[in-house]
């Protein structure tokens, strides 16, 4: 699931060229359907995100479309949203931790023990 958001963020960058209208049909849905899993998995733990993409999905459900008529404005959109859910993509790739090296306690302890030994 998480490379269908680079998936994604692919189409919003490609979006930037003058395509049919089919195209942007398609990128509504993808978009829309990408934000809403992210909406969904967001919900409880951060806040930028969550509204983030809450407002990415206002913009662009594909039932009650929001329509701006001039390129620039989707341009400057579709930038945004691209490097935001190439960004969440990259929060969600694990950080490879740096191995520490064990250390050997040499206080030795001395374990109590009691005169009474229980043999199974």
């Amino acid at each position: 699931m998480k490379y269908l958001i680079i998936v994604a963020a692919l189409c919003c960058f490609i979006g930037i060229v003058d395509l049919p209208m089919g195209y942007y049909t398609f990128l509504r849905i993808i978009v829309s359907f990408m934000t809403f899993v992210i909406i969904v998995n967001e919900f409880r733990s951060r806040r930028f995100w969550f509204i983030a993409f809450v407002l990415i999905f206002i913009f662009f459900n594909p039932f009650i479309p929001i329509y701006f008529y001039l390129k620039p404005y989707w341009i400057v959109l579709d930038i945004i949203v691209g490097l935001l859910l190439f960004i969440y993509f990259l929060k969600l790739i694990p950080k490879a931790k740096i191995k520490q090296h064990e250390t050997i306690d040499i206080e030795h302890e001395e374990i109590p023990r009691t005169r009474d030994r229980i043999i199974k």
